[in-house]
């Protein structure tokens, strides 16, 4: 069982004692469609810096209208996603919420809720910007990988 560990002093979300090694972590970016395509040596540049926490159930990973700068990988337990109070999704290990808060500077559109313990990887949009400037391909796979979604969705 995971040791809780204090709170992270930015977010105040609990640490896990569970610290995953840097090629578990690109595991868990490379299984996730926004990544297609990228190689291991780009998605260990990611994935350096993720950070690991942990949320107790009925705790808010994200809360509906809330500003978006982050996403989270999913890695153990179950949540429930909500748009405008209807149920929309429920997610697990290898999923990601919160997207679009990488790429938009748009409050959240829904609201994800910890419905087992939660631990996740925290993708930071800063830190994908900067590996998109180092290598520009990067920023094209990620627009076409955006643009397959959105069409999947308007079809």
């Amino acid at each position: 069982m995971n040791e809780m560990l204090p709170p992270f002093p930015d977010t105040g979300r609990a640490r896990s004692a569970r610290r995953l090694k840097l090629a578990d972590r690109v595991d868990h970016l490379a299984g996730l469609s926004l990544f297609e395509g990228w190689s291991k040596r780009d998605l260990r540049g990611i994935a350096r810096n993720t950070r690991e926490e942990m949320i107790e159930p009925d705790q808010f990973l994200i809360r509906e209208g809330s500003p978006a700068r982050e996403a989270y990988v999913i890695i153990g337990g179950e949540a429930v996603v909500r748009s405008k109070g209807r149920r929309v999704a429920v997610v697990g290990p290898g999923d990601i919420v919160g997207e679009l808060g990488l790429l938009l500077h748009r409050p959240r559109t829904a609201s994800v809720r910890a419905v087992t313990p939660l631990e996740y990887l925290v993708l930071d949009q800063a830190h994908l910007k900067d590996c998109i400037e180092r290598s520009p391909q990067l920023g094209w796979l990620l627009l076409q990988t955006v643009a397959n979604r959105l069409s999947d969705t308007v079809t």
